[in-house]
């Protein structure tokens, strides 16, 4: 776990320039985010869906990739202890019922008085 200045955390609150600061850390090394995601045996797409959405699996390829714990990267992701915060979301609605409409009319179409055609 690496001391982060307050100025660099204050950054890594807005989403926009975490992700470009993580470039740029990543670009120092003389990489590319392709090549994480190659090490790492993804896409690149999959680590670039990481800035809009949580994946934990990759959160941690990516801090790895930059030298930080993935709590520090992404503190409102993660909870005190570093473990990640999953939603657990709302309560379900109920399935809506419908009961089936009989479309058939009155009478069988197939039977002409009483006998099977």
């Amino acid at each position: 776990m690496s001391k982060l200045d307050t100025k660099t955390r204050k950054l890594l609150t807005d989403p926009i320039q975490r992700r470009a600061w993580v470039k740029y850390q990543i670009h120092l090394q003389g990489r590319s985010m392709a090549q994480v995601a190659a090490d790492a045996g993804v896409k690149r797409q999959c680590l670039y869906s990481t800035f809009l959405k949580s994946y934990p699996r990759m959160e941690k390829v990516i801090a790895d990739a930059v030298g930080l714990t993935p709590a520090e990267l992404w503190p409102e992701r993660y909870d005190a202890v570093g473990l990640p915060c999953y939603r657990t979301g709302g309560s379900r609605k109920k399935p809506v019922t419908k009961q089936a409409k009989n479309n058939t009319g009155s009478t069988p179409r197939n039977v002409r008085k009483g006998r099977a055609a």
